[in-house]
């Protein structure tokens, strides 16, 4: 099963190759159109500057493209910053918008009203009101200072509390894998997601 890395100029590529390695995959890197013709499934990848990463996916028009991965169903994975670049909109300040790729419709905002340091660098328990939820109860590493504003009522995803602020931690429906955690960094716990992905 193919798996390619969507290349935005900045992420953490190496340290998801290296975690699908130990999973039994090799991934590749995905610069344009024609190199995506070539996977099955895509991961947009974590860390960086969200305006910077639309900037290079619209330059290679990888943004439509990624859109019509999406329509076709195949699978997509995506990590912190790619989990909040398939959203509607990007809230840079209370005054800019910057449009992302509207694979899922929602908001990313920036997190306010907690009495710690941003960004939130932790390893921290899931929660869900699913109780089947499988990961439900589960550490992740997280780092970031957005999140991602969903519908809070949606079964399909789960959740952490910073200060009692409930923040959405991952969303799973149909082909959409999107985690605000790192399962690259998460040790077992994220090996078992990415095997996951790679077994669709």
């Amino acid at each position: 099963m193919k798996i390619g890395i969507i290349n935005y100029g900045c992420g953490n590529s190496s340290n998801i190759i290296k975690a699908f390695n130990k999973v039994g995959i090799n991934c590749g890197i995905i610069e344009n159109k024609k190199d995506l013709m070539n996977y099955e499934k895509i991961i947009l990848p974590g860390m960086g500057s969200a305006p910077h990463a639309m900037r290079v996916l619209k330059k290679n028009n990888l943004d439509l493209h990624i859109k019509k991965f999406n329509k076709n169903l195949n699978p997509i994975l995506g990590i912190c910053l790619g989990f909040q670049l398939a959203l509607s909109t990007y809230e840079i300040c209370k005054t800019n918008k910057l449009k992302g790729l509207s694979l899922i419709n929602g908001n990313v905002k920036k997190i306010e009203n907690v009495k710690i340091p941003l960004p939130i660098i932790n390893w921290i328990k899931l929660e869900s009101k699913n109780k089947k939820e499988n990961l439900r109860n589960k550490f992740f590493y997280f780092s970031h200072s957005y999140y991602c504003d969903l519908n809070s009522k949606d079964k399909n995803i789960t959740y952490i509390k910073v200060n009692d602020k409930k923040i959405i931690s991952s969303y799973e429906n149909k082909n959409l894998y999107f985690y605000q955690f790192h399962p690259e960094l998460s040790g077992e716990n994220g090996l078992i997601l990415l095997k996951k992905f790679k077994e669709l």
